[in-house]
């Protein structure tokens, strides 16, 4: 009879599981609060071979070099692609974003003045005239005044430390990269390694939750890069069309505000629009305030068609959030994570309705097999009048092929 070379080691007990479970717990927390530093470019890595491994994976499909070669060529091309953004688009940027800070540090100086002079114009709509001289505005001008000009004030500033921040960012972005491309080289193993953590009869539960949980976050992270692209170009193409000054800033600033769920787009339309009316004329010869309605128009336009259109068809009802949840959400994320917290607050909230959902069911006992956690509502049916024409280009195809 031979010996078995396997450690025999005796089971613990539940209450020393216990014990040891939430010692463990408390020494993560620890940790993961002592390098607070190094979570964000963590995260922010994560997010980097989450959104490349795609790419990498039909690279390495099509052309059957090594992952590590996929994954260095990729790299060089997001290098070079930003050195010649940086070079080019971002100089010319850099100097539209400092031309807006000047102007909204002296609107913030004028801006008493401004307020009054609107208060001595004579609107015109169509057949009816407004006259503000007949109307008691000074209430309201000196609370509009008071609660502007620290926002002016605190914009602008934000604005010019924009290449502060930047310069202190170059250590974290490259750090990033760092993790980022270790990352990339055994993302296909990460999986593995976390299903080995996990007791063999909650494999297929974790797996569900993990699949739930990608699909939160890819219709998050891509979905917000293309939105944030199309509104910053649909808005770059509009404002410079109408002839506001910085269209080129401003669009940046809308494209980036997109990831600021509810307040991002409010904000760029609120600076787009105080541009707008402080900039002193425009080629349509429209009064100031009928000019920032315009761009106020154009702002809602916009806003309405991504809500509408844009982010169903782009993210998708992956997050499947009331606007309320989501108002909160990004509340509670700035209070706790700052800046981040509020990126990350509407996928990180769907992302803990999946989770704190499944453990719901366990305890509350509503069934060992995990359920669809988000349904997609059910596609609505076209048009009458569009489902005629469909059936009738069918009918002519078939018609075709027969006569063949």
């Amino acid at each position: 009879m031979t010996e078995s070379n396997e450690l025999k080691s005796p089971p613990w007990q539940p209450g020393t599981r216990l014990i040891a479970g939430v010692v463990l717990l408390i020494f993560i927390s620890w940790l993961l609060y002592s390098l607070r530093q190094l979570v964000a470019p963590a995260i922010l890595a994560l997010f980097l071979a989450y959104l490349l491994h795609p790419l990498i994976a039909k690279l390495v499909e099509w052309t059957r070099m090594p992952r590590w070669l996929s994954v260095l060529i990729i790299y060089i091309l997001l290098i070079v692609l930003m050195m010649g953004a940086t070079t080019g688009l971002g100089l010319a940027i850099s100097q539209q974003l400092t031309g807006l800070v000047e102007d909204l540090v002296a609107l913030s100086n004028q801006l008493p003045a401004q307020l009054e002079e609107l208060q001595r114009q004579v609107i015109h709509v169509g057949p009816w005239t407004i006259d503000l001289n007949r109307i008691n505005l000074a209430p309201v001008i000196e609370q509009l005044s008071s609660a502007i000009q620290p926002f002016l004030l605190g914009t602008g500033t934000v604005l010019a430390s924009v290449a502060g921040i930047a310069a202190s960012a170059v250590g974290v972005f490259l750090l990033v990269l760092v993790i980022g491309f270790y990352l990339l080289l055994d993302f296909d193993k990460l999986k593995g390694t976390l299903m080995g953590l996990v007791p063999e009869s909650y494999v297929k539960d974790i797996e569900h939750l993990m699949e739930e949980t990608g699909k939160v976050w890819q219709g998050f992270v891509r979905g917000q890069l293309v939105l944030g692209v199309v509104i910053g170009s649909v808005v770059g193409v509009a404002l410079t069309i109408l002839g506001v000054r910085f269209a080129l800033g401003l669009a940046l600033i809308a494209g980036l505000l997109e990831f600021v769920p509810i307040f991002g787009p409010i904000l760029s339309g609120f600076i787009a629009c105080l541009v707008a009316f402080f900039q002193g004329g425009n080629w349509l010869g429209l009064t100031p305030l009928a000019y920032t309605l315009l761009i106020l128009l154009i702002f809602t336009i916009v806003q309405q068609v991504e809500n509408s259109i844009l982010v169903p068809k782009i993210i998708g009802h992956h997050l499947n959030l009331h606007p309320l949840i989501v108002l909160l959400a990004v509340l509670a994320g700035g209070i706790l994570a700052g800046f981040l917290g509020i990126l990350l607050a509407a996928p990180f909230v769907a992302t803990l309705r999946i989770w704190l959902g499944y453990l719901y069911r366990k305890i509350v006992g509503l069934g060992t097999e995990p359920g669809p956690i988000l349904v997609t509502p059910p596609k609505k049916e076209a048009p009458a009048i569009l489902l005629r024409i469909r059936n009738w280009f069918h009918h002519l195809r078939i018609g075709k092929e027969t006569d063949r």
